[in-house]
C-alpha cells in the first residue's frame, strides 16, 4: 500500500481535534486505509494508534499526538504552507508520498521560513 500523505494530514488534524476520543472517519474513507496509516504513523513516532479491530476490520480507530506528531502537524497545518509544499514537490518531478518523510518536514518547515522572513 502506498503512503498517502494528503491522508496523513487530514488524519492528524482529525486526531488532533479528537482527542482521546474515537474518530469519526468520514465515510468516504476506507478504514482499513486508515487503519494502516495510523499504525505507519504510530510506527514513525508521530502517534498512538489504539486501533481495536473485531472480525478482521478496524472497529474502533482511537488515537492520540505525540510530541513529534504536533511538531510535523504543525509544519503543515497552515493550508497556504501545505499548498507551497505540495506545489514544490511536484514542480520537481516527485510525488508527495515518494519522499522520505523527514525531507517533507525539513521542506515545510523551509516554506514556513520563508513566509516569516527567515
Amino acid at each position: 500500500m502506498k503512503r498517502d500523505m494528503e491522508l496523513v494530514r487530514e488524519l492528524l488534524l482529525l486526531i488532533e481535534n479528537n482527542y482521546g476520543n474515537e474518530l469519526i472517519i468520514p465515510k468516504e474513507w476506507d478504514r482499513e486505509i486508515v487503519a494502516y496509516h495510523l499504525k505507519i504513523l504510530d510506527q514513525a513516532g508521530y502517534v498512538n494508534n489504539n486501533t481495536k479491530w473485531a472480525d478482521n476490520r478496524p472497529m474502533w480507530l482511537i488515537a492520540s499526538l505525540t510530541w513529534d506528531g504536533h511538531e510535523f502537524l504543525d509544519s503543515i497545518k497552515n493550508d497556504n504552507v501545505w499548498v507551497k509544499t505540495k506545489d514544490g514537490v511536484k514542480k520537481r518531478g516527485l510525488e508527495l508520498g515518494s519522499i522520505p518523510f523527514d525531507v517533507l518536514k525539513e521542506y515545510a518547515s523551509i516554506q514556513i521560513k520563508s513566509i516569516l522572513g527567515l
